[in-house]
């Protein structure tokens, strides 16, 4: 995402970073990744990597189910989103975009509390994200532990309401230079999903 301000100085940037200051005007332009974006780019890969092996691999216990839906802010302003769930645990990957120049991908590992039609939920995972300005591609990636809950109605639907609390790890910026630091805070978002689930 893209902080509005001086061509000189785009930057990556989302609620849990912060944008850039204006001292940072007049700093050229670097347009080559190096290798602060592969050290980005090898934990977001791992982490879908990972997921993607949690839900295929060996034999689905018979709770098991699959669940597709939609979400809302979040990560994005709009995801899709799907989750394996087995019994009171879940793996889930959200793959979405705030406006269409960038991709966010997030991989959340849950812990389900009860088994009553409303289920509160708490996990940890990762949020990667990455977008394209005209300065160049910038980079990020985001811890956040999800605080929610969920409510199945009908027989095969789902509605959640989660708040995440993000932490920044890394940016890589177009913009050469430091740029502004890191917020340490945790920063806590909100997010609305929907859900269907399969017959099983």
């Amino acid at each position: 995402m893209h902080q509005s301000g001086s061509p000189e100085c785009a930057a990556l940037y989302s609620p849990t970073m912060i944008p850039p200051s204006p001292s940072c005007r007049n700093r050229p332009i670097r347009r080559d990744f190096g290798t602060s974006w592969r050290r980005l780019a090898r934990p977001i890969l791992s982490a879908v990597a990972l997921a993607c092996l949690l839900t295929v691999a060996g034999a689905a216990p018979l709770s098991a189910q699959y669940r597709f839906g939609v979400s809302l802010f979040g990560a994005s302003m709009v995801a899709l989103v799907g989750e394996y769930r087995w019994d009171n645990r879940g793996v889930e990957v959200q793959v979405g975009t705030w406006r269409l120049r960038d991709v966010s991908v997030s991989v959340t590992a849950r812990r389900y509390l009860g088994s009553r039609s409303v289920e509160p939920f708490v996990g940890v995972g990762l949020w990667g994200i990455v977008a394209r300005e005209e300065e160049g591609t910038g980079a990020g990636l985001v811890a956040r532990l999800p605080l929610g809950a969920g409510w199945d109605f009908g027989s095969r639907h789902n509605a959640a309401f989660t708040i995440h609390l993000n932490r920044a790890l890394a940016v890589r910026r177009p913009g050469a230079g430091e740029g502004p630091p890191l917020r340490k805070s945790l920063v806590p978002l909100p997010e609305f999903s929907y859900r269907w689930r399969d017959a099983n």
